[in-house]
């Protein structure tokens, strides 16, 4: 069975450093995944307009943005389900579109001179999602540097020696920190 996920540290441009070619071979855009109220039609978006890439929101990689990567001009697919109270939810995750792959960019964290870890990843079979990972995959590897079970970007790799914290979340002892 092949890997289905990568851990990695990354500042935005060691992301874009690696999505940027991606996104010159294969047709995708940018989707945030979630659960939602209502069910409305979801925004994608391209690469570019991504302000918020790799800027971590609450310094904890459970609980920071995710997004899913798609086909470009594929219409993004709700899953609906019914809650306790009878109210409806609406998600747009893995399970509602299968041939896609998740990205979670973790990211650089406020003033606390830490960046949150991220997770790029796929749980579909579906031949689109498998190439496409293989693809980031083949650009992280190449572009970043292994330390440990991460793989550390060259900004992030950069700001881990001048003492910036790599971290799963600000709140950690650093002693659980990545070290290189």
């Amino acid at each position: 069975m092949s890997k289905k996920h990568l851990l990695f540290f990354a500042t935005r441009e060691d992301l874009l450093s690696v999505l940027m070619p991606v996104a010159s071979k294969v047709p995708i855009c940018f989707v945030k995944a979630g659960s939602f109220d209502c069910g409305e039609s979801i925004a994608t978006e391209p690469l570019e307009s991504l302000s918020d890439l790799s800027v971590a929101k609450f310094g904890d990689q459970s609980r920071e943005d995710v997004y899913l990567i798609i086909r470009r001009n594929c219409k993004p697919r709700l899953r609906t389900v019914m809650q306790r109270d009878g109210n409806l939810r609406y998600f747009f995750d893995q399970l509602s579109h299968p041939e896609s792959v998740v990205l979670k960019p973790g990211g650089v964290f406020g003033n606390f001179d830490c960046i949150i870890a991220g997770q790029i990843g796929a749980i579909s079979t579906e031949a689109w999602s498998s190439d496409l990972l293989k693809l980031l995959f083949s650009e992280i590897r190449k572009r970043f540097k292994k330390i440990k079970s991460y793989y550390v970007g060259e900004e992030a790799r950069s700001k881990l020696d001048r003492g910036v914290r790599l971290t799963t979340n600000f709140r950690s002892p650093p002693e659980y920190d990545l070290r290189s």
